[in-house]
């Protein structure tokens, strides 16, 4: 049962922000920055809010995909430097989609760079979306599995910031996460999305 107190809040979060005034302030060839002068209909200001907007967005605003390969049940996670945190973690396969291509292009384009394993794209499992920081960033990431069936294509030169790749059980995944070397938050919303799927099959 809510309060008059929760009704209030509850109203009031669902005012709609409009754009009272824009400035760039940074970007890159992925995104470009913002400084919005935001308001609700209520009156409530924020001045210099942070926008960041990637510069390719597909349809319902996918900018980019996350990958979880899983090969014989286990998981491949890449060991990835997080320069903003200064820390080492484990994650999925993620990367930024480009122009012209689906999110199962991006998928797949993205599993062969960073893996050297091929999967066709629409042998790709998709587990729906998420936005990564809805409140920062204007844009959600595609969640897919894909199985590897044979082994790597290509050799890999790693990213700058990325580790080897390293395929876990779900015992050991636990493990990480317990441990806290797994944060990135598409990450464990993928690694959770791929349990429910396996014990709905």
């Amino acid at each position: 049962m809510n309060t008059t107190g929760e009704a209030e809040c509850a109203q009031s979060g669902d005012a709609e922000i409009t754009v009272r005034a824009r400035r760039l302030v940074f970007e890159n060839t992925v995104f470009s920055a913002y400084a919005d002068h935001i308001a609700d209909k209520n009156g409530n200001e924020v001045p210099r809010y942070l926008s960041v907007v990637p510069k390719c967005l597909l349809a319902v605003s996918i900018a980019g995909v996350a990958v979880l390969p899983v090969r014989d049940g286990r998981v491949g996670l890449i060991r990835a430097y997080r320069h903003p945190l200064a820390k080492w973690s484990w994650e999925a396969i993620k990367g930024h989609a480009e122009l012209g291509e689906s999110a199962r292009d991006a998928a797949a384009r993205e599993l062969l760079e960073e893996s050297g394993f091929s999967v066709a794209a629409d042998k790709f499992i998709d587990l729906g979306a998420i936005a990564p920081e809805g409140g920062v960033i204007e844009g959600r990431s595609r969640l897919f599995v894909g199985v590897l069936t044979g082994n790597a294509e290509k050799a890999v030169t790693p990213e700058l910031g990325h580790g080897e790749l390293v395929f876990y059980s779900q015992d050991e995944i636990d493990d990480l996460i317990e441990r806290g070397e797994i944060e990135d938050a598409s990450t464990v919303v993928l690694l959770l999305k791929h349990v429910r799927m396996l014990e709905t099959k």
